[in-house]
């Protein structure tokens, strides 16, 4: 005879997702991501304009350190996204990833010298109140929970 209070393998109770630490939050490793793609394009950009021969062809840009620490951010940053899409919902994270358009212009701005237009202030203005309206019905949500 079998036991009917013990649970069977097949019972469908939802599995409560752990709770990590404060820098295993998913919304700190999406900051990181972000973060870590925003540094890898300013990186790119600075070894691709350093490391630029007669016919350049791309491959001559892996002898730049430059690149080689873009790639590393990039690596770096795809495992912390990989980690928060455990457990947030890819509208939600893609959204607040949308930083990274405010970012790269600004980084561009401070360390390349480039030049931010009034269109391309109005457009990063308009990123990151789309991004503020998501950050905000986000913990509106988890604060009922």
């Amino acid at each position: 005879m079998s036991d009917r209070s013990a649970p069977s393998a097949d019972s469908s109770a939802p599995v409560e997702k752990p709770r990590p630490g404060w820098f295993f939050s998913p919304y700190i490793q999406i900051s990181l991501s972000v973060l870590l793609t925003s540094a890898a394009q300013i990186f790119l950009k600075i070894g691709a304009t350093k490391s630029v021969p007669e016919i350049w062809l791309g491959i001559e840009g892996l002898r730049s350190g430059w690149v080689w620490m873009a790639i590393l951010a990039m690596v770096t940053g795809l495992f912390s996204w990989l980690y928060s899409l455990k457990f947030v919902p890819l509208n939600i994270a893609y959204n607040l990833a949308g930083i990274t358009q405010v970012l790269i212009p600004i980084g561009c701005s401070l360390f390349l010298g480039e030049h931010i237009g009034p269109t391309r202030a109005c457009g990063i203005l308009l990123v990151c109140v789309g991004v503020f309206i998501v950050a905000r019905s986000l913990i509106q949500v988890e604060e009922k929970l």
